[in-house]
């Protein structure tokens, strides 16, 4: 099983550290398993649909700090490219 999502998990990893040089390596890991549990698997399961049953939201009253704006986009990009 950790064979089958070894590659997806390295190309979101490579996106993520590229995109946000300055992150460590555990943070950038955690990243990138994030953007993977977002994607639907072949079966059409999104893994984080199953666990809290709905994607967590943001609302306009908690103002997201750069950086959190800046792993977002970096988690985007990694789901697009994967």
């Amino acid at each position: 099983m950790v064979e089958r999502y070894h590659s997806p998990l390295r190309q979101a990893y490579q996106i993520i550290i590229t995109e946000i040089p300055k992150i460590n390596k555990k943070m950038g890991l955690q990243i990138a398993f994030k953007a993977i549990n977002n994607l639907a698997s072949p079966k059409g399961l999104v893994p984080i649909l199953l666990v809290f049953k709905a994607y967590p939201q943001m609302v306009k009253s908690n103002a997201p700090s750069p950086i959190v704006i800046q792993r977002a986009a970096a988690i985007k990009k990694a789901m697009v490219e994967i």
